[in-house]
């Protein structure tokens, strides 16, 4: 049963805390589906224990259960075609609407990633033997990007390839000197999870660049650089992802200035070598 229609049948047993939840969810969906239990009873005003009363009460083992419920219907309901349409809707002007939006997102970068938080990705970065690159979908346009950028500044770069057998044999070397730079937008790619895990058997740190608040943790292996791209249920861009990419390329050169800027001067020589 959808999380709609569990609320529904369920309606009349539901106490005040529990219809506090419901509304921060209802409310803020987008984000609300991916935030933790004490966050959304946080903005409820209500125990945290509430939250596991209501999944209880809803047939569900825990909040958890409940939250990917509610995100698995958030996602399943919002169809490419549906969003293309639904921005659309909002304004006849779509290269004007576009621009707003864009920017809007673009402002709030510099809250959500701080600059200490991409001195210690860029200092990881550094300091890895190679970084292996991974994305699926749209999200391979910027992974390109980033590795090409990357690998001028004489970084050791590994894009991990699409097919799973081809990407479960680039990991047999996987180590604990190497970085995982992964990029996911909109929902996990399906060979992500795998790839966390093996990552964290090897000690191999991660970074994520993603816009899924609160889906990946932070630890002392794994660094989230956030990049929110507007409503999930209308059509999105990665301008505000390839904002933090190229944030992100630009401190490596502030940081190792002595290493990037050698390695650009020795690829304008082979690019004259070459072109001639």
């Amino acid at each position: 049963m959808a999380f709609r229609e569990l609320i529904d049948t369920h309606g009349p047993r539901l106490s005040p805390a529990d219809r506090a939840i419901v509304d921060v969810l209802l409310s803020h969906p987008t984000e609300a589906a991916f935030l933790p239990a004490d966050q959304v009873t946080e903005r409820a005003g209500v125990h945290v224990a509430a939250a596991t009363r209501l999944a209880k009460k809803l047939g569900c083992t825990g909040y958890p259960q409940l939250r990917e419920l509610f995100r698995s219907e958030l996602l399943d309901g919002t169809d490419a075609a549906g969003r293309v349409q639904r921005r659309l809707d909002r304004a006849d002007d779509v290269l004007g609407g576009l621009v707003s939006d864009e920017t809007a997102a673009l402002r709030e970068l510099p809250a959500v990633v701080p600059a200490d938080r991409l001195d210690a990705v860029a200092g990881r970065v550094l300091a890895a033997r190679r970084t292996l690159v991974f994305a699926r979908g749209n999200a391979t346009v910027l992974s390109g990007m980033l590795a090409r950028r990357l690998r001028r500044f004489g970084l050791l770069v590994t894009e991990l390839p699409g097919a799973d057998r081809d990407l479960a044999e680039e990991l047999i070397s996987l180590g604990p000197d190497d970085l995982v730079l992964a990029l996911a937008f909109r929902r996990p790619p399906r060979a992500l999870p795998p790839l966390l895990r093996t990552a964290a058997e090897t000690g191999a740190p991660v970074v994520v660049l993603t816009d899924l608040p609160a889906t990946f943790g932070t630890g002392e292996d794994l660094d989230v650089l956030l990049a929110p791209r507007g409503s999930s249920a209308e059509f999105q861009s990665l301008t505000a992802p390839m904002a933090v990419a190229n944030a992100l390329v630009l401190t490596l050169a502030r940081l190792a200035g002595d290493r990037t800027t050698p390695a650009l001067q020795r690829l304008d020589e082979l690019l004259d070598r070459f072109d001639s």
